[in-house]
């Protein structure tokens, strides 16, 4: 069977646009496989490891808070903190500025990161909106005995045990350096209590 000239340029026609179709959609399938390897790559070890040094964790308002202490271990070339908080009256209204420094060559201390959040909306949907706070808060909401909400109760002991959060939940490059990070909490417009940690980043072993 022939074909005119018109109908062999028309059918010409339709197998260039489908075999162009078809390497787009290859394209775009290779695309976004990449793009889903790149956000899963939670499994690929990292080439650093995050070591804390030290934990202090102090509260200034004794009329509110009854018990606040914190601790850091060492096991298995990691660093876990555990701590325990008491009030002796409820907090509906809890605030935080979260603060991230890192300490240059020279010894000059540079700010990387300073965030007011509040506390209690957050509790209450359990996410920030910011990946690397989030997952700092799931690793917490993990090791807490009971998970909080506002208002904060009085006379309970909330405990955090072992919280350490596995570098392969990091972006996967963080510059070798010292830091240091605090969270400082305030209630009804007063600095209540803060958590400040020192450490540094390492390459891994």
């Amino acid at each position: 069977m022939f074909f005119s000239d018109a109908k062999r340029k028309q059918v010409l026609y339709y197998v260039l646009v489908g075999l162009l179709a078809n390497k787009l959609f290859s394209l775009n399938v290779g695309a976004l496989r990449v793009k889903k390897e790149a956000k899963t790559d939670t499994n690929v070890a990292r080439s650093f490891r995050i070591h804390t040094t030290n934990l202090k964790c102090e509260h200034t308002v004794p009329n509110i808070i009854e018990f606040f202490e914190c601790q850091l271990t060492w096991r298995n070339n990691r660093s876990y903190s555990s701590g325990s908080l008491v009030l002796r009256k409820p907090i509906s209204k809890l605030k935080a500025d979260v603060v991230l420094d890192i300490y240059q060559a020279n010894g000059r201390l540079v700010n990387v990161f300073n965030k007011t959040v509040d506390c209690c909306a957050i509790l209450s949907t359990g996410k920030h909106g910011l990946k690397i706070f989030d997952t700092f808060l799931n690793v917490m909401f993990a090791t807490v005995n009971e998970r909080p909400t506002c208002p904060l109760k009085a006379h309970f002991n909330y405990t955090i045990t072992d919280f350490n959060v596995p570098e392969t939940f990091l972006p996967a490059y963080i510059p070798k350096a010292k830091f240091r990070s605090g969270l400082y909490l305030s209630t009804s417009g007063r600095r209540a209590a803060r958590v400040v940690v020192l450490g540094k980043v390492l390459n891994s072993v």
